[in-house]
């Protein structure tokens, strides 16, 4: 799944920037996974310049550009939380283990990110 920037509004000054974290404005993007909690949802984006592990953005500031979903990903309902992912990364406690350092979570973030950026053509403005 891939999608394209069509705007950014800073997080801390609440004003549109053409930039932000490695995402700008018009680039096109590899989706790494899709969370809901209650009726906020975020997609989680990487850019070539983001720092790992992507960033959560508001749907509404893309557009899909190829709304191929990966095969490996599953949809997850718990504790409140939808969650549309590759399967490895659905296990309870992934991404504390992954900000906590667990070598099994980073090596399983790394494979996923690499087959999706692999599986993505290069952005695009």
């Amino acid at each position: 799944m891939r999608v394209r920037c069509r705007q950014i509004i800073h997080p801390a000054a609440d004003i549109p920037v053409p930039e932000y974290d490695g995402i700008r404005v018009g680039g096109v993007y590899p989706v790494l996974e899709l969370v809901a909690h209650d009726i906020d949802c975020r997609i989680r984006v990487l850019g070539p310049d983001t720092p790992d592990p992507g960033l959560l953005w508001d749907p509404a500031d893309f557009e899909t550009v190829d709304a191929r979903v990966p095969p490996d990903w599953t949809l997850v309902i718990a504790d409140g939380h939808t969650r549309l992912a590759d399967a490895r990364w659905q296990r309870p406690g992934f991404w504390t283990a992954y900000h906590h350092g667990d070598p099994q979570a980073l090596a399983d973030y790394e494979h996923v990110k690499r087959e999706l950026l692999a599986a993505a053509p290069p952005h695009e403005t």
